[in-house]
């Protein structure tokens, strides 16, 4: 299936024919596709050849390599809405998503400069900072970094632990509801520990999402630094 001296390297080849299949719909979005060692004794090379022209395919969009599971064809785009009152759960139940996250960690930390303006803190004062890893449908979508007053939520890491949601945490700590105040919304180069929980190269580009949420009085209940994984969400803006 590859021909060598034709004046096109190898991998370009196997990359153009992994293409052609995938388009012709050999291979659905979503599926899984052949390993590199299968791929390499398909197309009688050795398996860094097939890495090449895989890798090719992922700069592309094309495909998805996820560290420790495979390569995929990439599926299209997850539309994620960012309204007045977006919830987590919510936005993707909506989207026939089953959605879920996970609690990275949980520290103590003085407010830098940039949270504490925009939470109206003096700098320095304590904050619970939570580091959520989110997913839809088992895929991690977005990793999260939720930022709250220590003084305002003492136990916020516990009551995160019992409700499983940041809003249900909120409820409990004596939120009933809250809105967003406002989000920025820029593009960057991943981090390589967002890379690794997110199973991305470190090529790859992020959505970063920075959000203050208020509750009914219009005090600040929490600051969100959501990073979006590029390639797998569409942030939508909802004007309400």
């Amino acid at each position: 299936m590859v021909e060598r001296g034709n004046g096109m390297a190898v991998w370009r080849q196997i990359a153009a024919e992994m293409e052609r299949m995938i388009r012709r719909g050999d291979y659905a979005p979503g599926a899984q596709l052949p390993t590199e060692k299968h791929l390499a004794t398909e197309f009688g090379v050795n398996r860094h050849t097939v890495r090449q022209a895989m890798n090719r395919l992922e700069e592309t969009g094309l495909v998805s390599i996820e560290q420790g599971r495979g390569m995929f064809v990439a599926e299209r785009a997850l539309d994620y809405a960012l309204g007045a009152r977006t919830r987590f759960t919510e936005n993707l139940r909506t989207r026939q998503k089953q959605p879920s996250r996970e609690l990275v960690f949980a520290e103590q930390i003085a407010a830098p400069a940039d949270i504490a303006r925009a939470m109206g803190l003096p700098i320095g004062a304590r904050l619970w900072q939570l580091e959520l890893l989110n997913r839809a449908d088992d895929k991690s979508i977005s990793i999260s970094s939720h930022y709250v007053a220590q003084e305002r939520f003492p136990d916020m890491p516990e009551l995160f632990r019992r409700a499983g949601s940041i809003t249900g945490a909120l409820q409990a700590g004596g939120v009933t509801d809250y809105r967003r105040r406002s989000t920025r919304v820029a593009a960057k180069l991943i981090a390589s520990g967002d890379a690794r929980l997110l199973g991305l190269p470190r090529t790859r580009p992020i959505l970063l999402s920075e959000t203050v949420n208020v509750d009914a009085q219009g005090r600040a209940v929490e600051y969100v630094r959501s990073r979006f994984a590029a390639d797998h969400v569409v942030l939508t803006i909802e004007h309400e």
